[in-house]
């Protein structure tokens, strides 16, 4: 059993798909986090080019 125990522990230290699937997530969310961060902006400045536009009218 220790000899088992031993050989799992080793195979996980050993493996590196769960890293990837980490590095996947913390990419994931960089990216949504950075597409928020336009997103309001780039919303604010919409409706003050519409509010212009509109305005001059």
């Amino acid at each position: 059993m220790l000899d088992y125990t031993r050989t799992l522990i080793t195979s996980l230290i050993r493996d590196e798909d769960g890293l990837t699937a980490v590095e996947y997530a913390v990419l994931g969310a960089i990216v949504v986090a950075a597409i928020v961060a336009v997103g309001t902006q780039f919303n604010t400045d919409l409706a003050a080019a519409f509010g212009n536009l509109f305005s001059q009218t």
